[in-house]
């Protein structure tokens, strides 16, 4: 900054006043020094950044994984809602296991960016509950937290999957369907947690189906929630619960394979069968027939959960809170 400042004859303040994009600046006078700033291939160092003012403009996401659907496009709206804000955002996958995510409780070995937005998966709910306080300012995602229990220094942003699960059974239940089966039961210890997504969805599901009177809940499990996953398990439940006429899916991948499942066993969608998803990924309205599905609003999810955190790191210092976002059903073919 001083090596443009002495070649344009203004002052370090005016030449960070470009770089960090403020305001008070000539349009004249901030042309000159970008002009400078691409012409000596000047680039702000983050590290001395974020020793001389205390912040880097950079954010860590942690999320169990990158390959899944879901994580990748809410990965994305991050990245989108941070680039708006003139931020940055660092993807930590924590894919590798339970270890993985007990180091970005513990601040990793070093600390990354001025705050971490954290999805949990695997850690016990115990763990989080026992936490006292973060170490950097953080936003939860997901679940698998007990919102009475958050730690200081901690905000929760959460969908509703529970009421979003019985919103998707409802809506198969006003479309006539009686035999209504849920693809997507998980059997692992961290699924069968109070505040797991599994559990959760479930628990809509059975609540609709038990308001109704439609006759007792079938739980086909999955071995993961992808197409795959989908593909094997309706095979499954056609085989032991031929009747079945819906299917309320954990999520849009498991429904995509399921799709794909009956249409070569021969079962029409959605006239012998219907199947609702989770999530509205990008290719729910292109698989074959488009799928209804349940809409999270990724993006508004990604903006709250960022005002929130910049709250914490410029300086909030309030109790947890926990916000709520809204999610909507999304009617297309597979329902009729």
């Amino acid at each position: 900054m001083r090596d443009i400042a002495e070649l344009l004859g203004v002052s370090i303040k005016t030449v960070s006043n470009v770089v960090n994009d403020r305001p008070n600046v000539g349009p004249g006078t901030r042309e000159r020094v970008q002009q400078a700033i691409r012409e000596l291939n000047y680039r702000p160092q983050v590290g001395a950044q974020q020793m001389r003012t205390g912040t880097s403009g950079l954010i860590t996401l942690a999320i169990p994984s990158l390959a899944g659907t879901y994580f990748s496009e809410l990965a994305q709206c991050f990245a989108d809602e941070a680039q708006r804000r003139r931020h940055s955002i660092m993807l930590h996958s924590t894919a590798a296991g339970r270890d993985e995510e007990h180091s970005v409780l513990s601040g990793f070995t070093r600390v990354l960016g001025d705050g971490v937005v954290f999805n949990p998966l695997l850690i016990g709910e115990s763990v989080l509950a026992d936490l006292g306080h973060t170490i950097q300012p953080t936003v939860f995602i997901g679940e698998h937290l007990e919102e009475g229990q958050l730690p200081s220094g901690a905000d929760y942003v959460r969908t509703d999957n529970a009421r979003a699960a019985y919103d998707a059974t409802q809506h198969l239940l006003a479309k006539g369907r009686r035999r209504i089966a849920y693809l997507g039961a998980l059997s692992f210890a961290e699924a069968r947690q109070e505040h797991s997504t599994s559990r959760l969805r479930v628990g809509g599901y059975r609540q609709a189906l038990s308001e109704a009177g439609a006759g007792a809940p079938v739980l086909q499990e999955v071995t993961s929630w992808t197409p795959e996953g989908g593909l094997d398990a309706v095979r499954a439940l056609l085989r032991e619960h031929p009747g079945t006429d819906g299917i309320v899916c954990g999520n849009d991948d498991l429904a995509r394979g399921a799709l794909v499942g009956l249409q070569g066993l021969g079962v029409r969608v959605p006239q012998d069968v219907a199947v609702i998803g989770h999530d509205n990924i990008l290719e729910a309205p292109f698989t074959t027939p488009p799928l209804t599905t349940i809409d999270p609003d990724k993006p508004q999810l990604a903006s709250t959960v960022l005002d929130l955190l910049l709250e914490r790191i410029e300086g909030y210092r309030g109790p947890p809170r926990v916000v709520t976002t809204a999610h909507r059903l999304i009617e297309r073919k597979s329902t009729g």
